[in-house]
């Protein structure tokens, strides 16, 4: 009669044994279900369904994970984040045919979704991706905000945009634009954002937007100093005018609008120097002068050299300024040799 330790031997290994069994049949069986399930993912995947697609790859993983399917979890973990990519670079394709806020905040919701989980499943290639396109998003948003005169929102997305993206220099350009929305008689507030945008542009070699940002300065200074002068605030106006070198140091427009300011308030001589200037820079074709002659005859007569003062309004009698031109000529300087007909 066997004793009762052999019994007990035999017992152990016969249990051993049928839970191994048991065991291999059951990771048999996740490999089945897990295959399954990324096979069924892959499809719909291929059928641009990605949320779907996403939940089962999630579901093959659990189930790959629990049970050890080093194989299966490592295709998927690989495969996976590619597949968030994807779906928020549809949307974003969608957001530019549609140009609704709704398609730009879902794509903007999975391109955030997206970088969770290139970080979660350490894909750093698709992070870097959704890290790019994130501020990107923001700031388009803000141009949304700003079109529906949302301003508040508008500041708020490229404030975020900036957080995320110090050296977006076109973002922080928007800003001042915002902001001469929102504070139109505060001058610096704005200037503020566009110095920023010009010092980023050139540390970042963008061009583009270091142009944009120039030339945007220069108009908006010369507008509101021809405003101000036309309130016969010309110390306002003036000093606005001399900002523009800032900004642009061979601007024509503003040595002309100075010469313009310059007569209106009897300061002859100074005019007649910005008008010299204004000619010096400028680029255009004699009609186009016409109006930097006439500031520049007004100055010289104003002086009492009638003799330049005629050849400068000789020069002046162009489109608007003909008849203006002619008048100075024939009645006020009586230049001789002058005859009344336009160019």
């Amino acid at each position: 009669m066997k004793s009762l330790k052999t019994i007990l031997s035999t017992c152990l290994i016969f249990f051993m044994v049928f839970g191994l069994a048991n065991s291999t049949f059951a990771q048999d069986e996740a490999r089945t279900e897990a295959i399954q399930l990324y096979n069924d993912a892959q499809e719909l995947a291929g059928s641009n369904e990605f949320s779907g697609a996403i939940e089962l790859y999630r579901d093959a993983l659990q189930i790959s994970r629990a049970n050890n399917l080093d194989d299966i979890t490592e295709l998927i973990v690989e495969r996976l984040p590619r597949v968030y990519q994807t779906r928020a670079s549809n949307a974003y394709r969608d957001y530019q045919s549609q140009r609704t806020m709704s398609s730009l905040n879902r794509a903007l919701d999975y391109f955030k979704v997206s970088e969770q989980a290139a970080r979660e499943f350490n894909d750093s290639q698709v992070a870097q991706q959704a890290a790019g396109a994130i501020p990107q998003l923001y700031y388009i948003r803000s141009i949304l905000h700003f079109r529906e005169d949302n301003l508040t929102a508008a500041m708020e997305d490229l404030d975020t945009a900036i957080e995320m993206n110090p050296n977006y220099a076109v973002a922080y350009y928007q800003k001042g634009i915002v902001q001469k929305q929102m504070t139109p008689t505060d001058v610096d507030a704005f200037m503020y954002w566009y110095d920023r945008a010009i010092a980023v542009a050139q540390e970042t070699n963008d061009t583009r937007t270091l142009n944009n940002a120039t030339s945007g300065a220069r108009d908006e200074l010369i507008f509101r100093a021809v405003n101000l002068a036309d309130e016969r605030r010309f110390a306002d106006a003036v000093a606005l005018l001399n900002r523009v070198s800032d900004y642009d140091p061979n601007s024509y427009e503003a040595q002309f609008r100075l010469a313009e300011i310059s007569n209106l308030r009897g300061n002859w001589s100074t005019a007649e120097s910005s008008a010299r200037r204004a000619l010096d820079l400028h680029t255009g074709g004699v009609a186009d002068k016409a109006k930097i002659y006439f500031e520049l005859g007004t100055a010289l007569k104003g002086q009492g050299n009638f003799g330049a003062a005629c050849s400068a309004f000789e020069n002046a009698r162009f489109g608007a300024f003909t008849e203006p031109a002619n008048h100075e000529l024939q009645f006020e300087l009586k230049c001789e040799g002058h005859t009344p007909t336009g160019r």
